[in-house]
Parts: structure tokens; C-alpha cells; sequence
């Protein structure tokens, strides 16, 4: 387990001043890293990487390092009815992307509140999550928060995606992506591979899992190294 970053932080750009629209391919071209809540997040933890990172769901009660994520995503009700307060004050100086209509009624500093559109069809009408007005006018959508986390990622222009904390090892089946389920554990990891392997075929970036001690076939998510992405 690592106790210190081998890192430089990543500097946010200053985004005090920005509109939802400003975030289009503001990153064009480079590296991000999304942090995920599997247990063996603390084998590869977000402060060994100096690249911009979205973290997700609950990753704000963490305590175990000094850091905060460059983004957030929420998108689930329960997240916002459970955590919704403590979020917009633990992270009160992040940008959190959220979905309207669905989190209207959610207030606070540095919230981004992005088009969800109903139904599951991706890519629909010639427009994909790459469009200048993806976000702010055709919107999004999703099934899983890190459908949510691709899209947005890749709209801000992120080529690279590094994946952190994925773990799904078949006897914690309880234990996602995005957190652990304290109500009936999953039969299995479909569900979210299903999403992983998606994108992972559907975009034109790269999908990595960095993540150490992962259980996620390689052909739904490619592997790499962490060691290499350190910098």
C-alpha cells in the first residue's frame, strides 16, 4: 500500500468564470484518470497520478489521502436524496457535472448541470457525446455512472481514459465500480461489463484498466501497467 504520492498534483485550469460550454475539448488530446471505489483502489490511489481525475458516487467521504478529484459525476437519485448536502459541501471548490431535470433541486458552489435525455440510444440522430452542445442542448444518456463519466469525458476531449479502482473479484461481488451495494450482491459483473465493453468498442479514445489485483477480462477492458502512467 502507498502512503505517498510519487506525484506532482495536477493543476486544475481556473474555471471560477465557466459555463458548461466551456468544458469542450478543453482537454483535447490528453490523459485523465477515473477513480473508482473498488477496494483495490488503495493499491493504486488517485495521488500517484498527475493528470486530471473524475471521481464518482461516494469517493468524497474518503479520508485516506489528501486529495480531491479535478471533477465529479453524480447521476443516481439515491445518490442525491443520501449524500446530495454532504457533496456540494465537501466539494464545494470541484466541478461536479450532474444531470437536469433529475438534480434540479440540488444546490451548492461549482455544479454543472448537463442534459440528461431519456432513453438509452447513445449515439441518436447523427449527435454523439463529442458535439459542441452535447452537454448544454442534445444531452446525454446513460445506464451506469461511468457511461456517464466516458461520455463527458470524452466531450471535454480526453483521448486517454485511465481506470482506477476496478476491481470485481468473483467472491466480493458486492463490491462495483462505483461502490460497494450493501442491499443483495450482484450474481455477477455483467452488468457493469456490459458498459465497459461499450464504450471501450465505441469510442475512439482509450479505455486502460490500471487498476491493481482487477478481475475484468482484458477483452472488455485492456490492461496496462500503473507503473507506466506514473509521472
Amino acid at each position: 500500500m502507498f502512503t505517498m504520492s510519487n506525484a506532482a498534483p495536477y493543476q486544475s485550469p481556473t474555471i471560477s468564470k465557466f459555463g458548461l460550454a466551456d468544458f469542450y475539448n478543453l482537454h483535447k488530446g490528453k490523459t485523465c484518470v477515473i477513480v473508482g471505489l473498488g477496494p483495490n483502489l488503495k493499491l493504486t490511489p488517485p495521488t500517484l497520478f498527475n493528470y486530471p481525475t473524475f471521481g464518482v458516487n461516494t469517493i468524497y467521504k474518503q479520508t485516506e489521502w489528501d486529495w480531491k478529484p479535478t471533477y465529479y459525476v453524480g447521476v443516481d437519485e439515491r445518490l442525491k436524496l443520501e449524500d446530495g448536502a454532504a457533496l456540494a459541501k465537501v466539494y464545494s471548490d470541484v466541478p461536479k457535472f450532474i444531470p437536469t431535470p433529475d438534480w434540479d433541486d440540488l444546490d451548492g458552489e461549482n455544479f454543472y448541470r448537463f442534459q440528461h435525455r431519456t432513453g438509452y440510444n447513445f449515439f441518436v440522430g447523427g449527435h454523439t457525446p463529442k458535439d459542441s452542445t452535447a452537454l448544454t442542448k442534445d444531452g446525454i444518456t446513460y445506464r451506469r455512472i461511468m457511461e456517464a463519466v466516458f461520455q463527458i469525458a470524452w466531450h471535454m476531449g480526453f483521448e486517454t481514459m485511465l481506470m482506477i479502482g476496478v476491481q470485481h473479484k468473483p467472491e466480493t461481488r458486492n463490491q462495483l465500480f462505483w461502490g460497494t451495494d450493501h442491499g443483495e450482491p450482484e450474481k455477477d459483473f455483467a452488468w457493469e461489463e456490459e458498459g465497459y465493453k461499450f464504450f471501450k468498442d465505441a469510442l475512439p479514445a482509450r479505455i486502460l484498466n490500471i487498476s491493481a489485483d482487477t478481475y475484468v477480462p482484458e477483452n472488455i477492458l485492456p490492461r496496462d501497467d500503473y507503473q507506466k502512467w506514473i509521472k
